[in-house]
């Protein structure tokens, strides 16, 4: 045992001390000590879900139209190589390619559909969104239209009684005379 103390750790870069993390070790020297800022992203004010949505649709939309003129391009590379082809076995290989660069552009464009698909239910799910969001002040002026209408009706009702009342009284005489006696 008496041979390994005679090592010397310093040559292998072993510390005889523990290591202590700490993190903001560096920074608080330049700070002084005093509280280090630290930007907490958790706490960010939320974004509109419907526009990140909206964004990363179109973000997804543009890297796919890239992507497919790029396998447009392969496709269209692989015919000529195809055509160009002295054998049966680099012809076969440049067809493979062509096909595989075919079915990769079907498949995008079904991707790119159903993309403006998403982006169509999002478009009017918003607007109904949007409509309904005033309901509040839709339904108080609704209100005060239904109570002004129930209350034209019934001055409208209450005249034309009054007025076929009034023509009783005229042509017939005492209306109330008339009800005194009973029917």
């Amino acid at each position: 045992m008496d041979q390994f103390s005679t090592i010397d750790p310093d040559l292998f870069g072993i510390s005889p001390d523990m290591a202590v993390y700490d993190g903001l070790g560096a920074r608080r020297a330049v700070l002084g000590g005093g509280a280090a800022p630290l930007l907490d992203t958790k706490a960010a004010a939320p974004g509109d879900p419907f526009l990140d949505m909206q964004a990363m649709l179109l973000e997804m939309t543009k890297e796919l139209r890239e992507r497919f003129q790029r396998f447009q391009s392969q496709k269209v590379l692989a015919e000529e190589d195809a055509a160009a082809a002295v054998d049966d076995a680099a012809r076969k290989v440049a067809q493979t390619d062509a096909k595989a660069a075919i079915e990769a552009v079907s498949l995008i464009v079904r991707t790119l559909e159903k993309i403006d698909s998403l982006q169509r239910t999002l478009i009017n799910e918003r607007a109904e969104a949007d409509a309904a969001g005033g309901d509040d002040e839709n339904e108080a002026a609704l209100i005060e239209e239904f109570e002004r209408l129930v209350n034209v009706r019934v001055k409208e009702r209450m005249n034309a009684a009054k007025s076929e009342w009034m023509r009783e009284i005229r042509a017939g005489g005492d209306a109330a005379a008339g009800m005194e006696g009973g029917p």
